[in-house]
């Protein structure tokens, strides 16, 4: 530990707040520019810059040098960094369930969304792999193209089995702590989110499949997905496909694009292709039939 780190919490989740009501003991896993990750009592905290914006395991802070105040493997306590949360606003990460009868509008911006990944996602994720898989050009989307048909098949199917052996193969594929498989499913569970009623299958088949298969701090992302919890950046998109203004829908997409170098892109990649294959395709013709 370099310097003691004295930390006052702007904002918490909702979940996190619980969570801090006792006192808890761990170390520092990592850090960087504007993030540090820790491990308290086997629960993954993320303490991050208001820039990164709220999140499921975010504690956002008043500081922004963390390589100068945290070191990894620094102990996380009242004896070396003490977190504040009096003051903290608390922030509900949980994502709602879309109302059927908006699905169409939900699938008509499916395409306007796929667009703008398409031109803007960055290389050396999947994201291009997901919307074109037998396209693949680098190691990693040739590694992960026979894992990603088979969990667009599955999606498309409601199978259960063919969604987790496709996520167990996908679990853990690629570099950092977040790896690019694990982003793609994070992705789909939050897709899951939005069409609640029969997701609850096919969200345990991915999380049983995954577990053990990645990092802490990976893992501890996709078990929020499978809560339905999700970034203030993701808030912010969900809002936007609800007001029917492009403009405010591709900023929001680019949000959620930022996060990471791939992470943000890979996460709307599995998104967009869980949607399309829960959405009913002529959702949008049997609500005006049944308007008519």
């Amino acid at each position: 530990m370099r310097a003691r780190a004295l930390l006052r919490v702007l904002s918490v989740s909702r979940r996190l707040a619980g969570f801090f009501i006792e006192p808890h003991r761990g170390n520092v896993l990592a850090t960087y520019d504007r993030s540090c990750y820790l491990n308290l009592d086997g629960q993954i905290v993320a303490l991050v810059a208001p820039a990164l914006l709220n999140g499921p395991l975010n504690l956002v802070v008043e500081m922004d040098a963390w390589q100068d105040r945290v070191a990894p493997g620094a102990v996380a306590a009242s004896s070396g960094i003490e977190i504040g949360l009096h003051d903290a606003a608390v922030w509900d990460a949980t994502l709602r369930a879309w109302p059927e009868e908006q699905f169409p509008t939900l699938r008509r911006h499916l395409p306007t969304l796929q667009r703008l990944l398409d031109m803007e996602a960055p290389e050396g994720g999947l994201a291009r792999a997901v919307s074109r898989p037998n396209a693949s050009t680098t190691a990693l989307e040739r590694r992960a193209e026979a894992a990603i048909v088979e969990l667009a098949r599955g999606l498309q199917r409601r199978d259960a089995i063919l969604v987790s052996r496709a996520a167990g193969a996908l679990a853990g594929m690629g570099p950092g702590l977040t790896p690019s498989g694990d982003d793609v499913l994070v992705g789909g569970l939050l897709a899951f989110a939005l069409h609640a009623d029969d997701s609850r299958v096919m969200r345990q088949a991915i999380i049983s499949a995954v577990r053990d298969r990645t990092t802490r701090i990976s893992m501890a992302y996709l078990e929020a997905a499978a809560r339905g919890e999700a970034s203030e950046s993701w808030h912010r998109l969900v809002a936007a496909l609800a007001s029917h203004e492009a403009e405010r829908i591709a900023i929001a997409a680019r949000g959620v694009m930022a996060f990471g170098e791939t992470s943000g892109s890979d996460m709307l990649a599995g998104f967009l292709l869980t949607l399309d294959a829960l959405l009913p395709q002529n959702a949008e013709r049997r609500t005006q039939n049944a308007d008519s």
